[in-house]
């Protein structure tokens, strides 16, 4: 680093804590599936999965294939008193609509159906153009929908709700897998391959390539005296949210807007008012969270009368039937997570706001186990989609979700998003010296 001139493509920013690195070649004939981490943080910078394109365009391909088999077929098939009912990822969505929850069903379709579908069409649409050395227009943009969507996947956690509800189920009536659920089972397996067989940062760099951009090289301010200052900011340096490329930020004087050189987008040195949103969206989970816990998430009609089943009473069933595995993954899931998901976001955004110099990478690691988990918390809301769908047998019984199926979903979202607005960088910064008066990165 103490060239002030280098090639951009030779330099990356941790996402994570902005430490300025140099890219380490990776030899033709090294074995896939490297990645390269950052030495401050641990966090990953690139990876060097050491397949063509041609990988991750023929898993997509495959994952739309059984995206629409997984919605064709049943996924759970249940039968009592000789009636026959089934389900499938799209009607148990429908059935979320029809009992007035439309706002639950757009948001199960959202993570099982259109963020999947999108994310595949998205990546063949973007890698066979590069495969054969042309640019597919308007890349930049559809290069922004691609990252958000990988955000939103769930397979894994529906994968545990059919489970959940099958348990739930198997006492009831005679509960059977469909063609869908193996469907789905490889769907999951299909969706993992095709994002590991490709590198975001070497899909950007061959765009700039191939459109023939002139990337001129990053030049630094060098004020690395003592070794105290190493993010990209203290060297007058932001990185692209977008594609994540290195280019030179303007002074303390200068106010125009900035765009990145490579993708057009606007840069900032930190997301913008990242505490102020973090701290309305923890607000509004808390809130939620009441009504969530409180209020019935099914409501269960049968010959004996109604009842009404809170988070905490499914919790109780299971482990009343000696099913303590998973009465422990729905607690888990669904109450501890939640909760501690909350607490632990609100502890990061008031040290981040204080500028506690205490243990950084140890509140980073937290972060990124907030980030890890935050998905898990869609196991109850899969688990009424499946319910309201197969249980349906006019008089003799039926499942439909209750006005706590709202209140969690929207936890779940709300968290998801406050995780996502927070910026972890912010716990690295005081680190570093003092910036000037004035510059506000929160």
């Amino acid at each position: 680093m103490n060239d002030p001139a280098v090639p951009h493509d030779h330099l990356i920013a941790c996402h994570e804590c902005d430490l300025v690195q140099r890219v380490v070649d990776v030899p033709i004939d090294a074995p896939g599936n490297l990645a390269l981490r950052c030495r401050r943080c641990n966090g990953v910078l690139l990876r060097h999965p050491g397949k063509p394109l041609d990988h991750a365009v023929a898993w997509s391909l495959t994952g739309l294939i059984l995206l629409l088999l997984a919605n064709v077929f049943p996924v759970v098939s249940l039968s009592v008193s000789g009636q026959h009912t089934e389900t499938s990822l799209f009607s148990g969505a429908l059935a979320l609509s029809r009992a007035g929850q439309s706002g639950v069903a757009a948001l199960v379709i959202g993570v099982l159906i259109v963020a999947p579908a999108l994310l595949f069409l998205l990546q063949v649409g973007i890698l066979l153009p590069l495969r054969f050395g042309r640019v597919v227009p308007h890349f930049t943009r559809l290069m922004r929908v691609l990252t958000a969507a990988s955000h939103w996947l769930m397979f894994d956690v529906f994968m545990l709700a059919i489970i959940v509800a099958m348990v739930k189920l198997s006492h009831l009536a005679d509960v059977s897998p469909g063609y869908g659920l193996w469907a789905f089972l490889a769907l999951m397996l299909a969706s993992v391959a095709s994002a590991t067989s490709y590198d975001l940062h070497s899909v950007w760099a061959c765009y700039a390539d191939l459109s023939r951009r002139v990337i001129p090289p990053v030049v630094h301010r060098n004020r690395a005296a003592g070794g105290r200052r190493f993010s990209a900011l203290s060297r007058g340096l932001v990185c692209c949210p977008a594609c994540g490329l290195l280019s030179h930020w303007p002074g303390d004087g200068e106010t125009q807007r900035r765009h990145c050189p490579r993708c057009g987008a606007t840069l900032h040195r930190r997301k913008m008012d990242s505490l102020g949103r973090t701290w309305a969206l923890l607000i509004a989970g808390y809130i939620l969270l009441v009504p969530a816990n409180i209020l019935p998430i099914t409501v269960t009609r049968s010959l004996f009368g109604e009842q009404a089943d809170t988070i905490m009473s499914s919790v109780a069933y299971f482990w009343h039937d000696g099913a303590y595995d998973l009465a422990i993954v729905i607690f888990t899931a669904s109450i501890f997570v939640p909760l501690a998901k909350l607490l632990a976001l609100t502890f990061l955004t008031y040290s981040a706001q204080r500028r506690m110099r205490w243990e950084p990478l140890q509140r980073t690691r937290l972060y990124r186990m907030v980030e890890f988990v935050g998905k898990w918390s869609m196991l109850d809301i899969f688990v009424v989609a499946l319910l309201a769908q197969l249980v349906q047998f006019s008089s003799l019984a039926a499942i439909d979700p209750g006005p706590g199926a709202i209140a969690f979903a929207a936890v779940v979202v709300i968290t998801m998003f406050a995780a996502m607005s927070f910026d972890s960088r912010l716990l690295w910064d005081p680190q570093e010296q003092r910036y000037p008066t004035g510059d506000s990165l929160g």
